[in-house]
């Protein structure tokens, strides 16, 4: 069913569907709503690239998604072109872990691979000399700090994490069949949850600057933060680590 589902929206359709919303993300960052949709469509496209035989093809409307992401980022400043186009080829790399992934694990490896996948090279990205010129997914909710209070407990990375979250669970009730209400209702709590959270809660949020500094190993104001660090992203980097050598061991494996 789900994969009749998907094969109802040709991916260049798709493509169309994640760029607008995730540009929508990036351009509206007063209320950067649209950014927590725009993911689902490239989770659809993954499960055509992992099934289909035209599989570069649909990485390719991932790789462009991810270009025009990045692009809109920098609000789509014909200077910053080739720094979309390398970002977009990183992430990338969190699609192409997956496909990977799943061709030697099976359907056991769900769509949260990506998620770890993409923390993972969000923290690759911040321990490298440029950090400062990187765009991270949690950058988008920068002006909007009193939704990302509770990031004092997992790092200024985990707005990346609540993004794709709410994405992969608006993919599941989108476009794995017929429309799941219960779903629904759960991606509303994942969308609002976090954000009625933070509006509670009297810790003082991370930003950008701090999480720049600390990894720039510039002292920080906050103590928890400095023993913490990005506690979330460095978690899906190992754990990341440990899917890819588990799919390398099960590929050579096949192979004998």
């Amino acid at each position: 069913m789900a994969k009749k589902n998907n094969e109802s929206l040709a991916p260049w359709l798709l493509f169309v569907i994640s760029a607008i919303l995730l540009s929508a993300g990036w351009l509206m960052k007063p209320l950067p709503i649209f950014i927590f949709f725009g993911f689902a469509p490239l989770f659809a496209i993954a499960d055509q690239a992992k099934e289909g035989d035209d599989f570069w093809v649909h990485i390719e409307f991932i790789l462009l998604a991810l270009v025009v992401s990045f692009f809109a980022a920098h609000a789509f400043n014909v200077s910053f072109l080739v720094s979309a186009i390398v970002q977009a080829i990183v992430f990338a790399l969190a699609f192409l872990g997956y496909a990977f992934s799943y061709q030697s694990l099976g359907s056991r490896l769900g769509k949260f691979t990506i998620i770890f996948f993409w923390l993972g090279l969000e923290y690759i990205l911040l321990k490298l000399p440029w950090r400062e010129q990187t765009i991270f997914l949690a950058d988008v909710n920068q002006l909007r700090p009193e939704w990302m209070k509770w990031n004092a407990y997992t790092g200024y990375l985990g707005s990346s994490l609540w993004i794709l979250c709410t994405n992969l669970l608006l993919y599941t009730t989108v476009f794995k069949g017929k429309l799941n209400w219960y779903l629904l209702a759960l991606t509303l709590i994942c969308l609002t949850g976090p954000v009625i959270y933070s509006l509670i809660i009297k810790a003082e949020g991370i930003n950008r600057m701090q999480m720049i500094s600390l990894y720039s190993n510039v002292k920080v104001e906050s103590i928890n933060y400095a023993k913490r660090g990005e506690l979330v992203a460095r978690t899906a980097a190992w754990i990341s680590v440990l899917i890819l050598l588990l799919a390398l061991v099960k590929s050579q494996t096949k192979k004998k």
